[in-house]
């Protein structure tokens, strides 16, 4: 018979509550089953037999159904049995026993108890229905969402290919509104050009009238082609910065007084107001900004009915970030824009219905362009408008800009390149004289062209001038607008002085127009520069003219037989040197012809001209005489049969010995070799 039972160690009491219940609610040998929870599985059964004649000797045979299946035996050990079983996993079990004598036979009858170990909720048939059903609801799910994302996909796909489509159509209008531009600009310079000369010749202001309303009309048809290409370009990611410094101030003035003319046209008022700055030298892309200025400009003018008012307003500030900026604002009194059109008016082909209506509609490509170009500039642009009263845009540029950091790169350093002059090279540099009255501008000048280049200044023409004589620069760098002299009466000083006509000059000037790139190229202006410019073209220029310089120089030392025009720029100077050859031909074989007698021959000083051949062919009046000396024999030994003595006799050699040593000096080679070579 099963004596006792055990929970975990703990004797288990009929009639008295275990973990909260009762387990046994009578006597456990009455007790035919047992029901326990799943974590009551640690287990003790004690068990005796009735063996009254010899209890010592009893045998014991044991097991588990449902756990084991083979049976346990206990040796006879004059105790009660025990059984133990721990960790049971939830089921149903019968545990059963029996007894033996010495003799080991077997009773028939024996002892059991039935336990039950429940399972957990999460392991009950409940659960198993209810995670079938959360894990069909998962499935079905699963299905659902991938169905879903599947047809959300294929609308994606549809939505990118109908998109896709919708680019290359948008790129097949570019290409072709682009091939379309390009095309139109051809005939359109056929046009304009043979036009303004054609109205320039007409006497009758009649017709002159006509003629220039037709020619401004076509400058604007070639200013909207120019547009679309700009526009083009900007969504091909292909416009960048080209920050160059210069005065903004300058820069705008100029901009307002190209709209004058059109102003007195449409009785308007146009007004500048740069609030009391002179003058604002600051990086900026000069043709992005003229292009912001113009767009601005011309739709105030467009949208401003006659009588009405224009202001063009600069003044120094602060961004949102309060970093220092200039505020360019173009007001205007016209029909302004209505509230539900002001947010999207920068947006690209946003067209205002007013625009769509008007005689002239825009393209709506206009305001984007200049959000992009002044959002290049790290600055930011905005419009305040009140329907029927006006508009006013603000754009504001940030001051501080440099090159290097617009570019993303470090700012390169004035060198030059591989084949200019440097100081390892060249210890006497260049010298350059810089002309400019405004002392910021004119040490900036200085600083960036030192490195290469000595450098000297004057602050205004007639100073200028007297430097240019005392000092002979190899260059000239002027500025247009100066007083006393200005820089077109400057280069036309240098270049008719006889002194100074041979030194090549650079005119700088924020004037943009043809007509004064005309006047200084008529006053004999070698390079005409607009303000504001890159370091490195002004940089690139004087290499260039230095360079042409020398070569010229070179070819007068190469050739045999010199022509003026080809190592000279000006008619004064070539007529000096064509002079100074006659002079030196005449006395060809005199060899007591001397510099004095020369300079005496040419009117000038002894001085005067060794600074001009200097200048013009690299060499000394003496070297100069001589060149043409030995230059004249080579032409003899190649076309006559003299022999070389009656050659140095005939180009004023002393001796053919002194007349050998100064020929081989000059051509490698001996005067009777040079003869004989073919």
């Amino acid at each position: 018979m099963i004596t006792g039972l055990h929970l975990f160690n703990t004797p288990i009491t009929p009639g008295k509550e275990y973990g909260g219940r009762i387990v046994l609610d009578k006597s456990l040998s009455y007790t035919r089953e047992i029901e326990l929870s799943y974590d009551e599985n640690f287990i003790t059964f004690e068990f005796s037999g009735l063996n009254f004649v010899n209890p010592n000797q009893t045998y014991y045979r044991y097991k588990l159904e449902g756990f084991e299946t083979n049976w346990n035996e206990i040796p006879p050990s004059g105790s009660n049995g025990k059984a133990v079983y721990t960790g049971l996993p939830h089921g149903r079990y019968t545990f059963k026993v029996f007894t033996a004598n010495n003799d080991k036979l077997w009773g028939q009858q024996g002892a059991e108890l039935n336990v039950i170990i429940r399972p957990p909720f999460w392991d009950t048939t409940g659960a198993h229905i209810f995670y079938a059903v959360c894990l069909l609801a998962s499935i079905a799910g699963l299905i659902f969402y991938l169905d879903k994302r599947n047809r959300k996909h294929v609308a994606q796909m549809r939505q990118a290919e109908m998109e896709r489509q919708k680019e290359e159509l948008n790129q097949m209008k570019f290409r072709f509104f682009t091939n379309i531009s390009h095309e139109f600009r051809t005939p359109l310079t056929l046009i304009i050009t043979p036009l303004e000369a054609f109205i320039k010749k007409m006497s009758d202001a009649d017709d002159r009238r006509k003629l220039s309303s037709v020619y401004r009309h076509a400058l604007d048809l070639l200013a909207l082609v120019n547009q679309l290409l700009d526009f083009r370009k900007l969504e091909m990611n292909g416009e960048k910065l080209h920050l160059m410094s210069g005065d903004l101030v300058e820069f705008v003035r100029q901009v307002c007084l190209s709209f004058q003319e059109l102003a007195l046209e449409k009785q308007h008022t146009l007004r500048l107001d740069t609030s009391g700055i002179e003058e604002l030298y600051i990086y900026f892309d000069r043709d992005k900004m003229h292009k912001v200025l113009n767009n601005l400009l011309s739709n105030a003018f467009k949208f401003t009915p006659e009588g009405g008012v224009i202001t063009l307003r600069l003044q120094k500030g602060e961004n949102e970030e309060g970093e220092p900026c200039v505020q360019i604002e173009v007001a205007d009194t016209g029909v302004g824009i209505d509230a539900a059109d002001l947010p999207h008016i920068f947006e690209r082909f946003y067209q205002v219905k007013k625009d769509m209506d008007s005689e002239k509609p825009g393209t709506g490509i206009g305001l984007h362009l200049i959000k992009e170009y002044v959002e290049l500039h790290g600055g930011s642009v905005r419009a305040e408008s009140t329907f029927g009263k006006g508009t006013c845009f603000h754009v504001q540029i940030p001051t501080h800009l440099r090159p290097a950091e617009e570019e993303g790169t470090e700012q390169p350093e004035t060198t030059a390149p591989e084949d200019s002059p440097t100081e390892a090279s060249a210890p006497d540099k260049p010298l350059l004289l810089v002309v400019e009255d405004n002392r910021e501008f004119r040490m900036f000048l200085r600083e960036q062209l030192s490195d290469l280049y000595r450098i000297i200044d004057a602050p205004d023409g007639e100073a200028g001038e007297q430097l240019a004589i005392a000092e002979n620069p190899d260059l000239i760098i002027s500025d247009i607008m100066m007083p006393l002299v200005d820089g077109i009466e400057l280069c036309r000083r240098i270049k008719t002085n006889l002194q100074t006509s041979h030194i090549p000059v650079i005119l700088l000037t924020a004037r943009t127009s043809d007509e004064s790139k005309t006047m200084g190229y008529e006053a004999g202006a070698d390079s005409y520069i607009a303000k504001p410019f890159s370091i490195d073209l002004l940089l690139t220029r004087i290499r260039k003219l230095i360079e042409q310089q020398q070569q010229r120089k070179e070819t007068f030392h190469k050739e045999i037989v010199v022509t003026p025009s080809s190592i000279t720029i000006t008619s004064i100077d070539e007529q000096l040197v064509q002079k100074a050859l006659i002079c030196v031909e005449r006395n060809i074989d005199n060899t007591e012809y001397s510099v004095d007698e020369l300079a005496s021959d040419l009117a000038m000083t002894r001085a005067t001209l060794y600074r001009k051949l200097q200048g013009i062919t690299g060499q000394t009046p003496k070297d100069f005489i001589r060149s043409i000396r030995l230059k004249r024999a080579a032409q003899l030994l190649q076309d006559s049969r003299l022999s070389v003595s009656e050659i140095a006799d005939r180009t004023g050699f002393a001796t053919p010995r002194h007349f050998a040593k100064q020929f081989k000096e000059m051509f490698g080679v001996l005067p009777s070799q040079y003869g004989a070579t073919p």
